[in-house]
């Protein structure tokens, strides 16, 4: 008797860096019977990109979702256009689910294809306030909270800043931020009416930021956390971040227990990964984005599939997640592991408005288009905007020589060939 098309779950533990995922991973291999992959690599240092590099197949340079000097959040957003992997497994006849507590990866962002759509966190406020927010802070540019709040009086917004609060005290009530999402998740799995061949993308975000209640809420702008502006943070996130990936793996267990019952385990395509790492105060640094360190471009990566998985030695992009899975669909076999992988940043995400002149310099240094390249022999960052090879770690005689030349290759796909340098 054929057993039919097998379904898929993607599971996105947001933000999970590899060193920190070795219970996670004890727990899927040992008791779920997952394969762990030991040298995954994300695109790219933060959330967008990365995920559009799992549904298109694509690094950033290709799929274009990303940011730039010029493009930031709000205006990075996905572009569904038939070649997302929800979309074709679509038309091959599954039903589509998307669970996420990550605003990003949903329909305010671009996705608005799959079948069925679950917000499992509470936004802190509502589109209409949103909207009245963000006209506020355009016409006024506050640079800190005391400034938002008297601009938000000149405005007679008098009730936004309660209602802002009332939702953050609600949010604690229910767990948050020890639980941003987790448990709504479980509860749904086990709810929900599925309908076979199932696809479903879960997005986690436990182990993100914030680590306590108010911390999400500091006058600095973001890009001041990842210029190192805000060291008396670094020790709060260093014993939050562990609190936060122990309390995952205890949801994780029952999710996966509640995916056994309905018999979701077997015939299925199971990935379990992460879109990037956290900086937790190396160089004094905070967060993710514009960096190609290790601690967030390395993440797990863990399969429990129905066909074999095939070479593991060597290192899987992120990318690679839809063609593995489009293989298995249609048994087919493919070959997961590479001699290489990429990952790609253009500048930070976030805008930096009424940053003091003295941090501009050193912002400008950061919005330039960077490649890492993990290879078998050593790594290497090539900084494209000024053509030149950066931290080169190998042993091997030619490597550069032969960094570079990927490297190239990688650019001259886009340009058909032509790299004129």
């Amino acid at each position: 008797m054929s057993v039919g098309k097998p379904n898929v779950i993607i599971i996105v533990l947001d933000t999970l860096r590899k060193d920190h995922s070795r219970g996670i991973e004890r727990l899927l291999t040992r008791d779920f019977g997952f394969t762990s992959i030991e040298n995954a690599i994300t695109t790219s240092p933060w959330t967008i990109p990365s995920h559009a590099s799992m549904f298109t197949g694509l690094y950033p340079l290709y799929h274009g979702v990303h940011e730039g000097r010029k493009r930031k959040v709000p205006d990075v957003r996905f572009r569904e256009d038939g070649t997302y992997l929800h979309e074709v497994l679509g038309s091959l006849g599954y039903t589509t689910y998307l669970l996420t507590a990550n605003f990003f990866v949903g329909p305010d962002f671009g996705i608005r294809a799959f079948d069925e759509f679950r917000d499992t966190l509470k936004p802190l406020i509502e589109d209409r306030d949103r909207e009245e927010l963000n006209e506020v802070l355009k016409k006024h540019e506050p640079r800190n909270a005391l400034e938002l709040t008297w601009a938000l009086v000149k405005e007679r917004k008098f009730t936004l800043p309660f209602k802002i609060f009332l939702r953050i005290m609600g949010r604690y009530g229910e767990g948050w931020p020890r639980d941003k999402g987790a448990k709504v998740t479980e509860r749904l799995l086990s709810e929900m009416e599925l309908k076979r061949p199932v696809y479903m993308f879960i997005n986690l975000m436990e182990v993100h930021e914030p680590y306590s209640i108010f911390e999400g809420f500091t006058d600095a702008p973001v890009v001041n956390r990842l210029l190192g502006e805000e060291p008396e943070l670094v020790e709060k996130w260093r014993k939050g971040y562990p609190r936060q990936v122990e309390y995952l793996e205890k949801r994780l267990r029952e999710m996966m227990e509640t995916l056994e019952d309905r018999n979701l385990m077997e015939n299925s395509v199971i990935v379990v990964t992460s879109d990037h790492g956290q900086l937790l105060g190396e160089d004094n640094r905070l967060g993710h984005g514009v960096f190609l360190d290790d601690e967030l471009l390395r993440v797990p990566l863990l399969i429990k599939a129905p066909h074999e998985i095939g070479e593991t030695e060597g290192y899987v992009s992120l990318a690679r997640i839809k063609p593995f899975i489009l293989s298995q669909v249609e048994g087919k076999d493919f070959q997961l592991a590479s001699e290489y992988a990429l990952a790609e940043s253009f500048g930070t995400h976030y805008p930096y408005p009424n940053l003091p002149e003295e941090k501009l310099e050193a912002v400008k240094e950061l919005e330039k288009y960077r490649i890492r390249l993990y290879h078998r022999e050593g790594t290497a960052v090539f900084n494209v905007d000024d053509w030149k090879l950066e931290e080169v770690e190998s042993e091997a005689e030619d490597f550069e020589r032969k960094a570079r030349r990927l490297i190239l290759r990688h650019l001259s796909l886009l340009t058909g060939g032509r790299v004129a340098r």
